[in-house]
C-alpha cells in the first residue's frame, strides 16, 4: 500500500520542471514515510543564495526555519509526514494570486487523494484564511480534519509557535484514538 503510494506520488510529481516548481517531500529526510498527517503551506519561495544546480527539490530544507519545522514534526511524532504547497510555482514570498491557486489545485488535490492523510496541518494562519479556507476547504474530503499552525518564518516566536504546534497536534492525536 505505502509502497504504491510512493509511486503514485514519484508520477505526479516527476511533471513538475524543478527548480521552477517544487512538489511535495516527506520530512525530515531519512524518516520512514507515513500517511497520517499531511503538512501544507502556501507557495515555495525562491530564496537568492540557492545553488539551484545542486539538487532536484530542496523545498522546506533549505533555512535553519526548515529545519525548525523538521524539528517540531519529528519531536510531535508525525516525523516522516508529506509536506507540500498549494501553489507549486516558486516566486518571492507573498499571496499567490487567486488563478495560482486554481492552476495547481488538481495537482494539491491528487497529492491529498494520494496520501488519504487523516489530518491537513496548513502553515500559517494568513495562508489557511486567504489561500486554503476559500480555495482548497471546500475540494478536500469532510473526513479529513483541517487546522492550522502560524508559519514556522512568520514573526511569532518559535515558542509560540511550538505552543501551537504542541496543542494541534495533541488534538489531532486524540481524534485519532479508538473510542
Amino acid at each position: 500500500m505505502a509502497e504504491d503510494k510512493l509511486a503514485r506520488l514519484r508520477r505526479l510529481n516527476e511533471h513538475l520542471n524543478p527548480p521552477e516548481q517544487l512538489g511535495g517531500v516527506f520530512l525530515p529526510k531519512g524518516s520512514k514515510e507515513r500517511f497520517d498527517f499531511m503538512f501544507v503551506a502556501e507557495m515555495p519561495a525562491m530564496k537568492a543564495h540557492e545553488d539551484i544546480q545542486s539538487e532536484r527539490n530542496f523545498n522546506f530544507s533549505v533555512t535553519a526555519r526548515d529545519r525548525f519545522l523538521q524539528d517540531m514534526i519529528a519531536k510531535y511524532g508525525a516525523a516522516g509526514s508529506y509536506v507540500t504547497d498549494i501553489v507549486k510555482s516558486r516566486a518571492e514570498p507573498g499571496l499567490p494570486a487567486r488563478g495560482e491557486i486554481i492552476r495547481w489545485l488538481p495537482h494539491l488535490l491528487e497529492e491529498i487523494r494520494i496520501i488519504e492523510p487523516k489530518a491537513i496541518v496548513v502553515l500559517g494562519r494568513r495562508t489557511f484564511e486567504k489561500s486554503f479556507k476559500p480555495h482548497v476547504q471546500s475540494h478536500v474530503p469532510r473526513d479529513i480534519k483541517v487546522c492550522w499552525v502560524f508559519h514556522y518564518s512568520s514573526q511569532v516566536s518559535r515558542q509560540k509557535f511550538e505552543v501551537k504546534f504542541s496543542e494541534v497536534m495533541g488534538c489531532l492525536r486524540k481524534l485519532q484514538e479508538p473510542s
